[in-house]
């Protein structure tokens, strides 16, 4: 396949302090535009739940988590880790200068997800997937078909390193989606039609990628072959990779709910669904650092290998920082509104969002390991990995939950979750040349968090205020406790991370960022 000379795609320059820089400018827009997004899009979609959530009630709550966590595990069967690979392979292509390879990379995987991803994705929904027949065609045609068409100029945003141009559409795709899922909620009032729904629009949100990819990418993506020819090693990345993301997936997510909807009664699969999914809410601008990551340091491997270990330690000492903030300023907060926001029939996932909170701000932490794991190929340590630890979830799920209800599968996500993390984080580091007392030094501000959020916590739910009350004291409280905690433990951000933050950011946040940076680094 030809490529035009007007249209050839920019790599990064061979010089290996150029690149790192150009590799990390792009990360840093992407994080920043991803963080503005999740800014903009977080208060949106947490109302458009806290809607859901009342018209549907706790149990059909819970048959929405199913739906949702069931579409998400097929996908991740059927698609065998192509999206990652081609990521992975794809970066590497692109900062060497090797477009031909790239665009032939592209087309195979067009053909892959069309001509045997699709019709075996569809397969299991229909067989598995209890809807209406409606609601059915409307998720296999969108959120399956469109999707498996276009979903390659996706993975070029995250290749070509453009990740702010990503995060304007899933911006866009956020808002439509959360109108259209109130809409559906509030008119239909059945968990079916808001699942249909959430499919039907994020599905056509994916062909919006193909506009800002390079032209020469855009025509190899619409123009799909059969999936032979790819390069070396492809394959023996992609298929344990496969199963170690629908492991990981399991372990890592809310996949709790599977066993809960075998031993547990449906209210408590809809506490647990529900506490999972704010504590996502919370910490979903600190997952803003991580999504750029992954084809920067694949490329940073490909032309920089010893900038890979400080942007390990950076990685970790901002996501740190960052978790450590909204811990403190948010989670207890948002932990004593729950009656007041979902209803009193969801008042008992008040301490679980606390819970899940902490343990979820502690795994976020740590999972920009698994990009650095990633960025070596290292597919089968993750497999090995999250097979561990996903047996211990499902131990401690089934063992659990008939007696504890949400709370053991509480304790099943974090046993899971933290298992995977240390076993990841053990092997990295030992690679990196990195003692464990740097690892827990570039973590101290997430502990600092966690301490702030508890005590909070209790203050606050000790005063005789109203809810809402409370909830601004917990906040404020959480904030001021962190920040001299911060001061006096002399950790946080280092003045290059904050001079790095505030060069990718956008011109008008420069200013207000800029404060906010300067409580936050304290690091020496």
């Amino acid at each position: 396949m030809g490529e035009d000379p007007d249209d050839s795609p920019p790599s990064p320059v061979e010089d290996g302090a150029s690149a790192r820089r150009v590799l990390q400018d792009g990360a840093i827009r992407g994080a920043t535009w991803t963080a503005i997004h999740t800014v903009v899009s977080l208060p949106v979609a947490f109302l458009a739940n806290l809607v859901v959530a009342r018209v549907l009630g706790v149990a059909d709550y819970g048959r929405l988590a199913f739906l949702t966590a069931l579409m998400e595990v097929a996908s991740g069967i059927i698609t065998v880790g192509f999206g990652v690979a081609l990521v992975q392979f794809g970066s590497k292509a692109h900062a060497a200068g090797r477009h031909d390879d790239l665009r032939r990379m592209l087309s195979a995987a067009q053909g892959f997800r069309l001509l045997v991803a699709a019709p075996l994705l569809t397969l299991l929904v229909l067989v598995v997937a209890d809807v209406e027949p409606f609601m059915m065609v409307m998720a296999v045609v969108f959120g399956i078909l469109v999707p498996s068409a276009f979903d390659g100029a996706t993975a070029c945003l995250w290749i070509e390193n453009k990740s702010a141009a990503g995060a304007k559409i899933a911006l866009a795709t956020a808002l439509v989606t959360q109108v259209a899922v109130v809409v559906v909620a509030l008119v239909i009032r059945t968990a079916d039609s808001v699942w249909a729904t959430r499919l039907v629009v994020t599905g056509s949100g994916v062909a919006l990628a193909l506009f800002p990819i390079s032209p020469s990418y855009r025509r190899a993506v619409l123009r799909p072959r059969w999936p032979g020819g790819l390069p070396a090693g492809f394959w023996r990345f992609a298929i344990p990779f496969a199963a170690a993301s629908v492991v990981g997936g399991l372990v890592m997510s809310r996949s709790e709910i599977f066993v809960m909807q075998w031993l547990a009664n449906p209210a408590a699969l809809g506490l647990f669904a529900l506490a999972f999914g704010v504590a996502s809410h919370v910490f979903a601008p600190a997952q803003a650092f991580i999504g750029p990551l992954v084809p920067a340091i694949s490329g940073l491997h490909e032309v920089d290998t010893d900038a890979v270990a400080p942007a390990f330690t950076r990685t970790l000492r901002a996501g740190s920082t960052v978790v450590a903030l909204l811990m403190a300023s948010a989670l207890a907060a948002l932990a004593l509104l729950v009656p007041v926001l979902y209803g009193e029939e969801f008042s008992d996932a008040s301490p679980l969002v606390l819970a899940l909170g902490i343990a979820s701000g502690l795994l976020v932490v740590g999972s920009p390991v698994t990009a650095f794991v990633s960025a070596r190929l290292s597919a089968w340590e993750l497999l090995r990995a999250n097979l561990v630890a996903l047996v211990l979830d499902v131990a401690v799920a089934i063992a659990l939950i008939p007696v504890w209800g949400a709370w053991g599968a509480v304790v099943a996500n974090v046993v899971g979750a933290g298992t995977r993390l240390m076993l990841l984080m053990r092997r990295e580091i030992s690679l990196l040349g990195l003692p464990w007392r740097t690892i827990a030094r570039e973590s101290t501000p997430v502990a600092l968090g966690a301490i702030a959020c508890v005590i909070a916590w209790f203050a606050a739910g000790a005063l005789p205020w109203s809810p809402v009350a409370a909830a601004a004291a917990a906040a404020v409280l959480g904030v001021v406790i962190f920040v001299v905690l911060l001061r006096s433990s002399s950790s946080g951000l280092t003045e290059d991370d904050a001079l790095a933050v505030a060069r990718g950011a956008p011109a008008p946040l420069r200013t207000p960022s800029a404060s906010l940076l300067r409580l936050l680094t304290h690091r020496r």
